[in-house]
């Protein structure tokens, strides 16, 4: 016996969408209307030119890269626009319903998708005018076999994935896949690479990471599949701009991310090779800020300053593990990632020969060094360094640290405390990439929030988890997205 919930599914297959099913389910002759001006702009757009046809009149010299790009019909007004102007066309007129020109398809701008609608399939099986008026005489049996198998398996098309998807480790690709699933995962680069961001097909760069990076969000977000999927054509990339990352050797997931970042801008149409010139492009003002170093004689109080380009803070943990086993303060603590970010923008004394004071005539001097955060990027990746190398030995710092799920920046900055709203820097954990095992023998994985659950990725192994599964990890690599982009500190 159906249930309430099964029913309620067939009745909304009955139509594309819910803003269809209020227009077909007007008084008859404003649904008779629509359905006529459905088959009149599919008819028309019938003699639309094919890009096949491109080389039959090669006189008119039309560019293909235009010539391709669709327009799209309005079912209401007959008006033809490109797709940049369809959501103005809507909120001018409130006409909501488009026929594209290429595959003479259904387009709803309130559910900003294309819709399949069986009542309106029917109606274009004829390409004649009158093939309206033989579905009128011709009414398909609800018994009929076919009828009954498109209800029972049609549904409205979601206007977003449903769920999550893992991806296939390649063989010691871990690495990779821990940092991509933590770009999948941002909203920022979501509405950047399924929006109007970089186009593959407008692309001329041979083995573009850009490129690659854009077909891992479509593959990821296609409804078309819920199983794993793997990103061969971004680690072929990867080998290729990066002789050291060729082959199935195990890859530090932090170098990748940096890697990737910085492939990611240049491979923006306009981005500025020298950082220090502030570059405008969309990548760039996310990942990147800016690092203040001030260095303070002792002797004379002059002060230089230095700002350099930050993708990421790298925040030495061993030296609060070295404190606390010489029996520092706080001894028999957790060390913390506000304890890191304190030590990080502690000043730190200089000995002389370090540094030449060139007011004191070049001389060397003792002095004191600070580092702050000149400028904060909307994505904050912090890495907890638990690998150190030495001349004699190379080891990892295995053991928790305690993380917040929301940070405020502000106390690390050189923004005056006293004169600014504290919520514009505020930051929301989005990603914690876990290493496991060995320096040379280890495996990554990581927890991502989905929404408002938190996901954890081994590869294509896919978990649900708690808020205190993802607190309790032994995170490496933390990601934090800026809460508010409209207040952004500048």
């Amino acid at each position: 016996m159906a249930s309430v919930h099964s029913i309620s599914l067939l009745s909304e297959a009955e139509f594309g969408c819910e803003h269809l099913a209020a227009q077909l389910g007007q008084d008859g002759s404003t649904s008779e209307q629509f359905k006529s001006a459905f088959i009149k702009t599919h008819n028309a757009l019938s003699n639309f030119p094919r890009s096949t046809d491109l080389s039959v009149k090669q006189s008119t010299r039309l560019k293909a890269k235009g010539f391709l790009k669709p327009k799209y019909t309005c079912l209401t007004c007959s008006e033809a626009i490109s797709m940049a102007d369809r959501k103005a066309h809507t909120e001018k007129t409130s006409h909501q319903f488009y026929m594209d020109s290429r595959g003479r398809t259904l387009y709803c701008e309130a559910c900003s998708d294309f819709v399949y609608d069986h009542g309106l399939e029917r109606l274009r099986c004829s390409t004649t005018e009158s093939a309206l008026e033989v579905a009128r005489k011709r009414r398909f049996s609800n018994s009929s076999a076919d009828e009954l198998y498109i209800r029972s398996n049609a549904n409205k098309r979601p206007c977003a994935k449903q769920g999550v998807r893992g991806l296939f480790n390649l063989g010691q690709t871990c690495y990779l896949n821990v940092i991509l699933q933590t770009l999948l995962h941002d909203p920022i680069l979501n509405t950047y690479f399924l929006g109007n961001g970089h186009q593959p097909h407008d692309c001329t760069a041979s083995d573009c990471v850009g490129c690659a990076v854009a077909e891992a969000f479509a593959d990821f977000n296609s409804s078309d599949k819920a199983e794993g999927f793997a990103a061969l054509n971004l680690l072929l990339a990867s080998w290729r701009a990066s002789p050291t990352l060729a082959g199935y050797q195990q890859q530090d997931a932090h170098e990748y991310y940096q890697f990737l970042v910085d492939k990611l801008h240049a491979s923006t149409e306009g981005h500025r090779e020298g950082h220090e010139k502030g570059c405008p492009c969309f990548f760039h003002k996310t990942f990147y800020g800016k690092l203040r170093s001030s260095v303070t004689c002792d002797k004379c109080g002059n002060v230089t300053r230095t700002d350099d380009p930050m993708v990421d803070l790298s925040l030495d943990v061993q030296v609060q593990a070295k404190k606390r086993a010489m029996g520092g303060i706080g001894a028999s603590s957790t060390p913390t990632l506000s304890g890191c970010l304190d030590s990080y923008t502690s000043p730190e004394k200089l000995m002389a020969g370090v540094y030449n004071c060139s007011h004191c005539g070049g001389t060397p001097q003792k002095a004191t060094k600070q580092l702050r955060i000149r400028k904060l990027p909307a994505i904050l990746c912090m890495q907890l360094k638990r690998f150190e190398h030495t001349f004699s030995v190379s080891e990892k710092l295995e053991g928790k640290i305690d993380f917040p799920l929301s940070i405020n920046m502000l106390p690390y900055t050189t923004v005056p405390h006293a004169r600014v709203d504290r919520s514009r820097f505020m930051y929301d954990l989005s990603s914690a990439v876990v290493h496991k095992g060995k320096l040379d023998a280890g495996h990554y994985y990581v927890y991502c929030r989905q929404g408002d659950e938190w996901m954890l990725f081994n590869d294509d192994q896919v978990t649900a988890v708690t808020e205190a599964d993802v607190l309790n990890a032994d995170a490496y690599l933390l990601f934090y997205n800026l809460r508010s982009l409209a207040s952004a500190p500048q």
